[in-house]
């Protein structure tokens, strides 16, 4: 696996804090320190990314009218036989 090196220049402040975090968490090394904070920080973003997509279905579900409960079985098959058919026509219609 190929590896990039970062110079990051960080105040004296900064590097007493994180010094001090590596040696409280345990890191072997401040490096190690540094990779498990981006990776977690990564993953937060992502869980985020996840719950913005999320309320954004929410809300397309909720303008759309809803799960439609209390349709019959019969309904909901016509429903999704419909929507079905519109997205196979508009993904597909410069083909026929």
């Amino acid at each position: 696996m190929e590896s990039k090196e970062i110079v990051w220049k960080v105040s004296d402040v900064m590097y007493n804090e994180m010094t001090q975090a590596q040696k409280e968490l345990s890191f072997p090394n401040l490096m190690d320190l540094i990779s498990h904070a981006v990776q977690r920080y990564l993953a937060e973003v992502r869980h985020e990314t996840w719950w913005q997509e999320f309320r954004k279905l929410q809300q397309q579900v909720h303008a759309s009218g809803g799960f439609k409960i209390g349709q019959t079985k019969e309904e909901i098959i016509a429903n999704l036989r419909a929507q079905r058919r519109q997205i196979f026509e508009s993904d597909y219609a410069n083909l026929y």
